[in-house]
């Protein structure tokens, strides 16, 4: 039996923070003196493209044209409004090849604007990380990083960050048919993580197991192992409410509310630098 591991949920995650877990930051985040960066929700222009361009009416790529233009004023991008401007005074046709032709490469040159930005008296984290984006050159990591791995940078260049480890990921193993030693040596490599990310339960919960019966073990790792972890991350997820901000208290509620394994990980490596962030506390 394997288990089924979803999708993650950011790009380069890895090289955004450092490799070697450290403390959480789940106690009282500093708040800042001065004047706290704007967070900013850049928005996907090509998920506002919900028409054929080659066949919709003129009124609706006008319409379209426009949400562009009100996502760019709003994401305060350097090109694309103007250029939106003066092809919303064009032909129709003139609009309509814009958007099927151009539209996508300003816009991309405006994120990449964005991204050079905030490089202005950034952190090591923050360089290291913008630097990696900007070689990287592509839309979606351009995005990545400016609605996510920018917040968990600046946290970095601020003190330890935890990345909670997906415990299912660790699973490249059979539980039925492994072998004894294999399922030992899984056991081990969740142990080790389930230390590192300071978990409450997990961490004695395999230790009494890795004393037991090989038959013990196994039952334990298929049945029981991501209910104790899913708890522990719970628990992991209420310690981030003390003395919070109401960014984070909001979205912390919602991650207890949803209560799934995915939610919790969500929050703990990404949401909660956000929230922070917009509480203008890391």
């Amino acid at each position: 039996m394997r288990w089924k591991i979803p999708a993650g949920v950011t790009l380069a995650l890895a090289l955004l923070i450092p490799a070697a877990p450290a403390v959480a930051q789940t106690g009282t985040p500093r708040v800042e003196t001065a004047s706290c960066p704007t967070v900013v929700v850049y928005t996907d222009v090509r998920q506002l493209v919900t028409i054929d361009l080659d066949t919709a009416s003129d009124r609706a790529v006008r319409v379209l044209a426009g949400q562009i233009l009100t996502a760019a004023n709003a994401n305060s991008l350097t090109t694309l409004p103007g250029a939106i401007q003066t092809q919303l005074g064009a032909t129709p046709d003139e609009l309509r090849t814009f958007l099927k032709t151009k539209v996508l490469t300003v816009w991309s040159m405006d994120l990449r604007v964005a991204v050079g930005r905030t490089l202005t008296n950034a952190g090591a984290h923050v360089q290291a990380a913008a630097q990696q984006v900007l070689g990287t050159a592509t839309i979606d990591a351009y995005l990545a990083y400016l609605n996510d791995g920018l917040y968990i940078a600046r946290a970095s260049d601020s003190g330890p960050v935890m990345v909670y480890t997906d415990v299912r990921q660790l699973v490249t193993i059979d539980l039925d048919t492994a072998s004894d030693r294999a399922v030992r040596v899984l056991a081990g490599q969740i142990l080790t993580a389930a230390n590192a990310n300071s978990l409450t339960t997990l961490p004695g919960a395999i230790q009494t197991q890795l004393g037991a019966t090989p038959d013990e073990l196994r039952t334990f790792l298929k049945t029981k192992v991501l209910t104790v972890w899913s708890m522990d991350l719970r628990v992991a997820v209420g310690r981030t409410l003390t003395n919070a901000g109401a960014h984070v208290q909001a979205a912390a509620q919602q991650v207890l509310g949803t209560a799934t394994i995915d939610a919790y990980l969500a929050y703990l490596n990404h949401g909660l630098y956000i929230a922070r962030a917009s509480d203008c506390a890391i």
